[in-house]
């Protein structure tokens, strides 16, 4: 089998449609179908089921996914290292992040990337973090910024700590006047975020044994702001979630504290491409120079 034949298969399982794959690729769908068919004749079994709307991975092709993403990077990390023996800096980079790391991060890091390999393309995936994870394990992304608690140890080199909060509307005091702890949250409703954006959030209720039967899941980071500056419960964020989505409301340190760690995580470490590695070193760069890594590697 050929590279190309394998670019095809991934095409068409990520389209789950022929002819959206051939215009992805710039051939006919004739070519598409053909080149399945001869792939799946020379495996003996069938790589996709074809339905009347469009086509899915058979159980096979799933278990296959994996090991043809890993393929085609490797196959991509090849050409860019012999391409980067000319010094020629091309390539493409897919990096996956939360929104807070997406608005206050992401853009001024790709902004000087940009100054310094206008021929690397650097596509931005925003999702929330088991998301993230998920696109890691079937590698969907070459870097990816993810809380320590759902990375994998060997691919994520922690640098930044950032306290979870308290966001509460402008009447709400605690008891102490100074933090909020799981006795002033028993009474209060809670705005919680949808499930895959509330690692941390979840960690908290569940290690304090809060009781929470919330009417709102909402997704958007400054949607659950929103409803706080409304009166309409508290919520538990990151301080770089507030910062990043400042309301009308009062921020209150946690007790008992807890920090949510963000680290980067490197998605075949093994077969890093010089694109991926140039952008990974000036993430890094970018990280120090602003003075957001305070946390060391363990």
């Amino acid at each position: 089998m050929t590279i190309y034949q394998w670019t095809v298969f991934l095409a068409v399982a990520e389209q789950k449609s022929f002819v959206r794959a051939a215009q992805a690729l710039n051939v006919t769908q004739s070519a598409v179908s053909h080149i399945i068919s001869k792939m799946e004749e020379e495996y003996g079994y069938p790589f996709f089921v074809r339905n009347k709307n469009n086509v899915e991975l058979t159980s096979s092709g799933r278990i296959m996914m994996p090991y043809v993403r890993n393929l085609l990077a490797c196959s991509d990390s090849l050409e860019q290292t012999a391409a980067g023996l000319k010094n020629v800096s091309r390539g493409e980079v897919k990096i996956a992040a939360f929104n807070s790391a997406t608005v206050l991060w992401i853009p001024p890091i790709l902004k000087r990337f940009r100054e310094k390999y206008a021929d690397i393309r650097v596509s931005v995936i925003q999702s929330g973090d088991w998301r993230i994870r998920r696109m890691v394990e079937a590698g969907e992304a070459d870097l990816a910024f993810l809380p320590k608690d759902i990375a994998e140890k060997e691919q994520f080199i922690p640098l930044h700590n950032t306290p979870m909060v308290c966001l509460a509307p402008k009447d709400f005091h605690p008891k102490n006047g100074e933090s909020v702890t799981p006795e002033d949250l028993k009474d209060v409703p809670l705005i919680l975020q949808s499930e895959g954006y509330d690692t941390e959030m979840k960690q908290y209720i569940e290690e304090n044994k809060l009781s929470v039967q919330s009417n709102y899941r909402i997704e958007v980071d400054d949607t659950c702001h929103a409803f706080v500056e409304q009166g309409l419960g508290c919520c538990i964020a990151s301080l770089m979630t507030a910062r990043c989505n400042p309301r009308d409301v009062n921020i209150w340190p946690l007790l008992p504290r807890h920090n949510r760690t963000i680290g980067l995580v490197t998605v075949y470490p093994d077969y890093i491409s010089p694109a991926t590695e140039l952008l990974k070193k000036e993430i890094l760069s970018y990280m120090k120079e602003n003075g957001l890594i305070n946390v060391e590697e363990s």
